[in-house]
């Protein structure tokens, strides 16, 4: 006989494989599926496809994770870059020469600085969009 389930007049939940006086039917338990110790192999194949399945989201949520390292990473070196050509901007000792007159004149060395910094800028902004991109 398959085991049911039975609801009393008060309320309690029986589960019984002969009927309970009384009480009404309110539905079958399906019987649990019988284990072949020989054909084992099935479980132990899904269960290696779970345990794979895990492993590779595990390797995906790391990589996420490393992918939002190089981002930050990026990030901060274009701040970084952006920051050390906006400070720039003021000469720094030996950029000015003087000149006739009492004046001076900013060196080659000035603008080869600015120039750096500038690629340095261009260099980090593309760092950063290959970083979001995910190369």
């Amino acid at each position: 006989m398959v085991p049911k389930k039975y609801m009393t007049p008060d309320g309690k939940t029986i589960y019984s494989d002969v009927p309970v006086p009384g009480a009404r039917e309110v539905g079958e338990i399906a019987p649990l599926p019988k284990l072949d110790p020989e054909g084992g192999g099935e479980a132990e194949q899904a269960a290696r496809t779970d345990a794979e399945r895990t492993r590779e989201a595990e390797k995906r949520l790391q990589e996420g994770s490393s992918q939002q390292d190089r981002i930050q990473a990026a990030e901060a070196q274009l701040e970084n870059a952006r920051n050390a050509l906006a400070n720039g901007k003021e000469p720094s000792p030996g950029e000015r020469i003087g000149v006739a007159g009492g004046g001076s004149r900013l060196t080659d060395a000035y603008y080869e600085r600015q120039k750096a910094n500038e690629r340095a800028v261009a260099q980090a902004q593309e760092q950063l969009d290959a970083a979001r991109a995910g190369r």
